[in-house]
Parts: structure tokens; C-alpha cells; sequence
């Protein structure tokens, strides 16, 4: 019985072989896009939970209340605080890690900046699980000097992964590759390519005499809890245990500070701590993605739920004859069933063909290493999944309304679909190119954000600049003055500054580290900080709103500062300006400049207030400034002085329009992701409408010849097949405008600075459906209008 319904299942399926095609296609598409934004959206809410103990794993969070106004959020601890955690029952196992930033990493002859890097206590494996491919967790922790790397950086050092034992200079010091790990899945937060044991980095007297404070907040802490354990009670203890050591500035225990046990699986959600990575997880993005999902599949249902029933009226009489013959209506349930099974194997087996050849492609915007491969069951899930919900939404109804034809009323003539079945059609329709209208408003916004983001006047010149770091372990051996020196002999090079940071994103800031006339004692509000040199505001174009910039011919310019304009106005600094006291970080000066604000941080943020001073112990960024044209020599030039000067580093530069661009990058990758995504729905949709235009004009094959033969001209006839279509797009225009503001207002409140909203956005993106919709419908309707009517009006 099944062997005979496959049989006649693709005897229908070849039968109508274009309608077939178009079914395939668009379900084929559908699930391509489905299954890799599915894909993406299981990765981010999995993200840390494949630990064997992620339920009861937590990350201590502080929070330090510095003001009134404001709180501090930060993810780091005191180092002394795991070692007093012992005290608290609910707490089985602690566990830290310091961030290393990047390692000088020697192999031979060749210098390599060893990116990722962490040092832990030799106990993370315990709590964390990690596949060993060489060495093991014990080998990691029998020695001060050993080292686990990933396999990939195995391969990429060694050229193999079966390097345990091997000796690699770290530094200044050799080190045993005492573990290869595998590769860092792409939903864990942790994604390490070094980890050194944390009595290596402890083990320099200078170091650990400058973290055994509690008040140096420098280490991420993990405790591991009981099955038992109830979080915030073993938060209440934290706080309390922290309080007890912590004193405030009168000796008394902090009564400001709270610690929070965060669960490991929050961490990636958290973007509310100082200096979080913004690239970070955000729930509203991961369900607006995974509504995409599902809306981009129940359009290509839609294609294929319209066209079956569009047909039905020619199967009608192959239900008739089977009914009269005996048939069942289950039977013939089935018999659609099956088709639809048959259509949507077939989508399944070139959507697998498709996403094998895409995956990679798609591993690079995402910045993730999906595998396609018989172990990853996130993948088959979403896969079958995918497959299964297309199988439901294009089996049901269509084989329903098939099967459920009546025979008499068939072979009399009579119109079996009737009219609620021409409205459903058409209802599907018009939902169709709403979604797909809201899709094109919202990738039209998103484009102009975009495009503003990068076109935005910031306030200050970053073209041709690139900046780098002097190593902290050469602070006491080579100024960052002399390297400085040295860069400005080279006619490559135009000017060089040093500063503490990179005017791009400045992430120091600072409370309570100052003082003006007028302050109220209880006035603390957050302000950020930039050590600067005199030539700072002449190379990168700040503008001086009032008074004047650091004079080097002035010694107490070292303990003056220039504030920005909102530093003046949120500090209720009153007029005059130029002159006031304002002492900071222990430095009794005046400010003696207003800089005109500039954009120092991302535009969804507000600028806020900014202090610069002038003092170079706190910098070791140098920043240069090439000139036009001469980019590529000036970072030879820079390459060869380093060598001259750090042979044992390597150098890292970053061009500062790199660095602003970093800065967006999540809104960059989430824009690719989207327009593709619009692509693949206005392309399912245009084949939808190929398909029904495809149908009408062969169904009216007859009424155009004889409006031909009464002489219908071809543009006439193109009208006449085109305008039904044409009124439900503009139904669904008017429906898809308010939907997509909605939406794109929410996006946009995301950003302090962003674009308006015009009407002339609606406006293309309605007129761009209407192009779509015309040009898809137009190649069926000029060909059905310029057939020879003889041919239409023969008899069969």
C-alpha cells in the first residue's frame, strides 16, 4: 500500500514538474535559513551548559556603590577573597582565573603574540570540563611551569597535537606543554587558547605583595555550590565575608559593596558590567532571530500551501473518480500526505547539501565553528526539526481540503473550492508580503543605521592612525618618549602621541578621585579619564571649546586638566571655568581647557563626562599618525624601530578605524545575518507568486484569447492578470508599515544616537515589494498576453 502511494506520489510530483520545482525550492530555502538561524539561537542559549556541573557553578559578581547616583557592576574579586570562601558550607570547591591578556610566545626563531590567555588555579579542570587530546589535568597541575593550549594552537605552533612535554618560551621563562585540549566550543564563554596555573603568574613577589589587598579587584571568582545551596543566601554570606575584610576610607567594614552568585549560564547575558564585551549574548536579539526563523519557514509553507490548492480544482476530478471507486478519505489523506512527505524529503536533502557547502561561510559571520557531523545533535535536531514543522504546516490543510471534495458536486461542474477558499488564498498571500515588507523596512533601517554609525562625525580625525601598547614587563627598561623619539626620525610617519588610552573606546574611569570648589561632599558621579601629552589634541583635531590644551613649556600644566563640555555641565561647574580648582588623583591643579565633546565610547552610549590630564606614568599606548598614502611604510618603519627596541615582543597595532569598527561589530554581524536572511524570504516569496501567477494565466489561458481576438491589447491583458495581485501588496504595505516601526523604533532606542525614522523609508521599502511583486508576476503575464489566441481557443 505505502510502495504504491510513493509510486503515485511522484507520478503526480513529475507530472506537474514546475510547480514541483518552485515547491522544493522555496521549502529548500526556507529551511536552509531556518535551520541556521536555529542553529545560532540553540548555541546562544546553551551557551556554558554543557559543564557537567553548570547548575551549580557561579561566578561571583561585585557590585560597589560609589555614589548616589551610581553603582559599579564588576566581575572581578580580591584574590584573598577564595581562600576566606572556605568558611561558607554551601560552597564545595573555589576556583579563580586572571586574565593574562597577551603572552610573548617564542617557538625557535619565530615571535608570536599569544592571544587569549589565562592563568588559573590548578583546580579549573575540576570544575570545568575540558577533552583532553594530550597530557592531562594532572600533568597541568604537577608543576609551576606548565602550560594547556587548544589543539588548534597546537597545530598552528607544532604543526601536531601530540606535543605534551614540549618546551615553549613564555615571556622570559620556558614552559612544558603539559595538556592539549580540544577545541573551545562555540557556546562557552570561556575561549582560552593558553592556560598557565595561577602560581606562575602569583610567583613574582611584586605581584602577589600588589593583589593581597582587598582592595585590588582584579580575579574572576567560581564557586562550585551545594545540590542544595540556595544562591542568594550564599550571596548574603559573600557580601557579608567581604565586608568584614573590606574597610571603607575611616577604617570601618564597606557597607557598599554587595556580591552577587551569579549562575555560570547568566554570563554570557551579562552586558551591565564595567568593560563588558558588548558582543556579548542579548536575549531580545536571540528571540527576534528565532521569530525570523520561524516566520521565514511558514513563508515558504505558505508557497507551497497556495499552490497545492490553487491546484486543487484540476485534482478535483482525480478525487472525484477515486471516491466513486471506492477510495476512503483517509486513503486519500494519505495519498497528499505522502506528497507533501515526498516534497519536503527532497527540500530536506538539498537544504543538507546547501548548509554542508554554506556552514563554513557562515562560521566566519557568525565568528563560531559549527561542524556538520553525525555528533553534533544540536545541528540533526534543528535539522529534523526544521523538517518535521514544514512536513505539518504543508500536509495538514492541503490534504484536508483534497481529500474532502465531494464527487457529484465534482463531476457536475460545480466550483468545489468556492470562494472561502479563493479569501484563505489570498489572506495567506497578503501575510506573505507583510512579512516579507517588515523584513525589507527592517533591513532599510538597519543599513541606515549602519551607514550613519560609520559616517558620524565624531569630533576628532582617526584617519591614517594605528596604535600600540608597550609591554608592561619593558615599563622600567624603555620609555615610551624614547620609542616615541624614535618613531618621529621616520619620513613615513607624520606625528606620534602617547596617551593611557585609545581615544576610540576609553574604558578608565574614576569616582571620588577629585575635587572643585562648589563640590557637595556627597557628589561622586562617575567620570572617565585620559592620560594625555601635549600634542594629543593637535593630531587627532580636538576642538577647544574655551581656555587652551597642555603646554609642555609650562611644568604646571602636569597638574592642571582639560575637561569636555559635559564634564562641565554635569558637574555644576559654575562660570568662569578657566581657573577653578579642580584637584584630581592627588594633583592640586585648575582646569585650563573646555574640549568640545567627542565620541570616545560606542553611539549607543551618551557622552559622558571626561576628564584629561597630563601624565605619562599612566600611559604606555603610543598612537601614530601616517602620512597620506604612506600607511604601509609607516608600519614598516614602526616594525623596524620595535625590533630595534623590543626584539623579544612582538608588535600588535591596531589602525584606529579598525578599533571603531570592533566596536560594532555585533551590530555589523547582525546586520549581514539579517539582510541575508530578507534576501532568502523576498526570494521565497517572489517564487510563491511565480507560482500562483504561473497558475492564473494558465487557468485564463481561454478569456485572454477571446479578449485578444476582441482586441484586448497585450498591455491590457498584463493589467487585467496583474492587478489582483497588485491590491494584495498594497494591503500588505499598509498592514507591514506600522508592524516594521514598531519593531525599528525598539531596535533604535538601543542607540542614544541614531537616524529618524522618515516616511520615505516605508516608502522604498513598499515600493520595492511592489517592483518585486510586479516584475516576478510580469514574465507570465507578457507571455500568457502575447500567446497566439488560436492556440488557446482550439478545441481540447
Amino acid at each position: 500500500m505505502l510502495g504504491s502511494q510513493i509510486k503515485i506520489a511522484f507520478r503526480n510530483l513529475r507530472s506537474a514538474g514546475l510547480f514541483t520545482t518552485l515547491n522544493v525550492a522555496g521549502l529548500t530555502g526556507g529551511m536552509v535559513a531556518a535551520v541556521f538561524i536555529l542553529l545560532w539561537v540553540q548555541n546562544e542559549l546553551s551557551f556554558d551548559n554543557f559543564h557537567n556541573k553548570s547548575d551549580r557553578i557561579s561566578r561571583i559578581v561585585t557590585h560597589l556603590k560609589v555614589s548616589k547616583e551610581e553603582t559599579w557592576h564588576w566581575s572581578n574579586t580580591p584574590l584573598l577573597l577564595a581562600e576566606e570562601t572556605k568558611v561558607i558550607p554551601e560552597i564545595e570547591a573555589v576556583t579563580r582565573v586572571n586574565t593574562a591578556s597577551n603572552l610573548p610566545v617564542c617557538i625557535g626563531d619565530r615571535k608570536i603574540a599569544g592571544e587569549n590567555a589565562v592563568y588559573v588555579d590548578t583546580n579549573w579542570f575540576s570544575l570545568f570540563d575540558y577533552q583532553f587530546v594530550d597530557g592531562s589535568a594532572m600533568q597541568f597541575g604537577a608543576a609551576i611551569r606548565n602550560v594547556a593550549i587548544t589543539e588548534a594552537k597546537a597545530r598552528q605552533l607544532f604543526g601536531r597535537t601530540n606535543v605534551a612535554g614540549t618546551i615553549m618560551r613564555i615571556d622570559t621563562l620556558d614552559y612544558t606543554v603539559a595538556a592539549v585540549y580540544k577545541n573551545n566550543p562555540p557556546n562557552s564563554s570561556f575561549q582560552y587558547d593558553y592556560i598557565l596555573p595561577l602560581s606562575a603568574y602569583l610567583a613574582n613577589p611584586r605581584t602577589y605583595e600588589g593583589d593581597k589587598s582587598w582592595n585590588q579587584f582584579n580575579y574572576q571568582t567560581f564557586v562550585l555550590l551545594r545540590h542544595d545551596a540556595d544562591r542568594k543566601k550564599v550571596a548574603a554570606k559573600l557580601t557579608a565575608l567581604i565586608s568584614k575584610f573590606k574597610k571603607d576610607d575611616d577604617g570601618k567594614p564597606s557597607s557598599d559593596i554587595v556580591l552577587e552568585a551569579e549562575p555560570l549560564t547568566n554570563m554570557h547575558f551579562n552586558t551591565e558590567l564595567q568593560g563588558s564585551d558588548k558582543s556579548k549574548g542579548d536575549r531580545k536579539t536571540i528571540y527576534i532571530f528565532f521569530g525570523m526563523a520561524l516566520v521565514i519557514l511558514l513563508v515558504a509553507c505558505i508557497n507551497y500551501v497556495n499552490i497545492t490548492t490553487a491546484r486543487a480544482s484540476i485534482r478535483s476530478k482525480e478525487v472525484g473518480v477515486k471516491k466513486l471507486l471506492g477510495a476512503k478519505h483517509s486513503h486519500l489523506f494519505a495519498q497528499f500526505m505522502t506528497e507533501s512527505v515526498l516534497t519536503c524529503l527532497m527540500a530536506f536533502g538539498l537544504a543538507l547539501l546547501l548548509i554542508f557547502v554554506l556552514l563554513p561561510l557562515f562560521n566566519d559571520v557568525t565568528e563560531k565553528t559549527f561542524e556538520l557531523s553525525f555528533s553534533n545533535k544540536p545541528l540533526w535536531f534543528v535539522l529534523i526539526g526544521t523538517t518535521v514543522i514544514a512536513i505539518l504546516l504543508t500536509g495538514i490543510y492541503p490534504s484536508l481540503l483534497l481529500s474532502s471534495f465531494k464527487p457529484f458536486e465534482i463531476l457536475r461542474g460545480s466550483n468545489v473550492l468556492g470562494s472561502s477558499s479563493a479569501s484563505f488564498r489570498k489572506g495567506l498571500v497578503v501575510l506573505q508580503f507583510t512579512v516579507t515588507i517588515v523584513f525589507l523596512i527592517s533591513a532599510l533601517v538597519v543599513f541606515q543605521q549602519m551607514k550613519f554609525i560609520r559616517e558620524k562625525e565624531l569630533g576628532y580625525d582617526r584617519a591614517h592612525a594605528f596604535g600600540f601598547r608597550m609591554p608592561w614587563a619593558m615599563k622600567n627598561k624603555i620609555q615610551p618618549t624614547t620609542f616615541k623619539e624614535r618613531l618621529l626620525r621616520e619620513s613615513s610617519i607624520a606625528d606620534v602621541t602617547i596617551s593611557s588610552q585609545s581615544i576610540v573606546q576609553i574604558n578608565s574611569s574614576t569616582t571620588g578621585s577629585y575635587d572643585w570648589d562648589g563640590r557637595p561632599k556627597d557628589f561622586n558621579p562617575i567620570v572617565s579619564q585620559l592620560a594625555v601629552e601635549s600634542n594629543f589634541q593637535s593630531m587627532f583635531g580636538l576642538k577647544i571649546a574655551e581656555g587652551r590644551w597642555f603646554d609642555d613649556n609650562r611644568t604646571t600644566d602636569k597638574q592642571n586638566v582639560v575637561l569636555n563640555e559635559t564634564a562641565v555641565r554635569k558637574l555644576m561647574l559654575k562660570k568662569p571655568v578657566i581657573g577653578k580648582r579642580f584637584d584630581f588623583h592627588g594633583k592640586k591643579g585648575v582646569v585650563i581647557g573646555v574640549v568640545k565633546d567627542f565620541h570616545y565610547k560606542s553611539l549607543r552610549e551618551k557622552i559622558e563626562p571626561l576628564v584629561l590630564f597630563n601624565d605619562l606614568s599612566w600611559s604606555m599606548g603610543i598612537y601614530v599618525k601616517a602620512q597620506p598614502g604612506k600607511d604601509a611604510e609607516a608600519i614598516r618603519a614602526t616594525q623596524k624601530v620595535w625590533e630595534e627596541m623590543i626584539p623579544n615582543y612582538p608588535l600588535e597595532y591596531t589602525f584606529l578605524d579598525e578599533t571603531y569598527n570592533k566596536i560594532y561589530k555585533n551590530e555589523a554581524k547582525t546586520a549581514t545575518l539579517f539582510n541575508t536572511f530578507t534576501t532568502i524570504a523576498v526570494l521565497i516569496s517572489s517564487l510563491g507568486l511565480f507560482g500562483l501567477a504561473t497558475f492564473t494565466a494558465e487557468r485564463r489561458m481561454k478569456e485572454i484569447g477571446i479578449r485578444k481576438v476582441l482586441g484586448a491589447s497585450v498591455t491590457a491583458i498584463v493589467s487585467l492578470l496583474s492587478k489582483d495581485f497588485l491590491m494584495l501588496i498594497l494591503i500588505s504595505i499598509v498592514v507591514a508599515s506600522p508592524v516594521g516601526y514598531y519593531f525599528m523604533d525598539k531596535w533604535l532606542r538601543g542607540f542614544e544616537y541614531k537616524i529618524d525614522l522618515k516616511w520615505w523609508l516605508f516608502a522604498i521599502a513598499g515600493s520595492a515589494a511592489i517592483f518585486i511583486a510586479m516584475f516576478t508576476i510580469s514574465y507570465q503575464s507578457i507571455k500568457a498576453a502575447l500567446t497566439n489566441p488560436v492556440k488557446s481557443l482550439k478545441t481540447e
